[in-house]
């Protein structure tokens, strides 16, 4: 089985090669094969020149460069429609979403689950009004969608067929966070907390 790690990324230059050691060493240990499928969402740093370099050294390691910031949607059903994988992982490069969690959301989808949801257990460090914001934005998101989406994040583990549902949609601006939840599908969740950005 080949889980594909879905990776978009900002101006991420200093935190990728930590993501990455840590996130190879979770998957190397997994018992499956892998793929990182990096979406460099048009950064004005260093990135592209990194998975590059990732790319070159490591058969593991595939990567997109858009021609400029498309936004983080944009880059997650970038790299879903691109992925190989019989499962598919989307996590931030920062490392808020830890890496060791993976296993237990690929344990799970070994289990038939084709939907796992990485929610948050505590929200890590935000300031009030972040937080104030944050919960009247879900707030209306979870009465719009019918879904809890108060403890929601982008980290997920898909199965093939929900991949595949989700790029068959004809939404033009697409919520990765609501639509994955709401297509249906044997779901279930792994509570992570957040750490503190890399």
């Amino acid at each position: 089985m080949l889980i594909s790690l879905i990776v978009p990324c900002y101006n991420e230059q200093e935190a990728l090669p930590i993501f990455y050691e840590e996130s190879t060493k979770v998957l190397a240990g997994m018992d499956c094969e892998y793929e990182f499928l990096f979406v460099n969402d048009g950064s004005k740093d260093g990135t592209l020149e990194l998975l590059k370099e990732f790319a070159k050294e490591d058969t593991h390691v595939t990567y997109i460069g858009f021609s400029r910031n498309f936004g983080k949607e944009s880059a997650i059903f970038a790299g879903l429609a691109n992925a190989e994988g019989d499962c598919c992982a989307v996590m931030d490069c920062d490392l808020q979403h830890p890496p060791e969690v993976l296993v237990s959301m690929y344990r799970l989808w070994e289990q038939g689950y084709e939907v796992v949801e990485g929610v948050k257990r505590s929200r890590g460090k935000e300031s009030a009004i972040h937080r104030a914001c944050a919960g009247l934005f879900y707030k209306m998101m979870s009465k719009a969608v019918k879904i809890d989406m108060s403890r929601a994040s982008d980290f997920k583990l898909l199965d093939r067929k929900a991949v595949d549902a989700l790029l068959g949609m004809p939404e033009k601006n697409a919520f990765f966070r609501a639509l994955s939840s709401w297509i249906g599908y044997r779901s279930t969740s792994v509570e992570f907390d957040v750490q503190e950005r890399t």
